[in-house]
């Protein structure tokens, strides 16, 4: 439901939530029940707690800073691929990564 406080407001003045994506990560090294991982040029902590069995060089899905599930590694690939053939509004340029 859109709020009343919105209704008056030109389309181009209303900010539109952003979706969120869960992406596949490459673990790259683990401490502690936090991991650093990648997704092509990105690298980002994300806690692994809810993966005890988790080793370094796995594939994982990571949505809001958590690594929620492992992932074939050739499924991850894919996956990537595929998000980086989104186009990017922002700046013209295609993918993510």
């Amino acid at each position: 439901m859109i709020p009343a406080s919105l209704w008056a407001r030109p389309r181009s003045q209303i900010l539109i939530n952003k979706m969120c994506l869960a992406i596949p990560m490459k673990i790259k090294s683990i401490k502690a029940g936090f991991a650093v991982a990648e997704a092509g040029r990105f690298r980002r902590t994300i806690n692994v707690q809810l993966l005890p069995s988790l080793k370094i060089g796995e594939f994982v899905i990571a949505h809001a800073g958590f690594a929620i599930q492992k992932i074939d590694p050739e499924k991850a690939k894919e996956s990537l691929r595929i998000i980086d053939e989104i186009p990017l509004e922002s700046n013209g340029r295609k993918g993510f990564f």
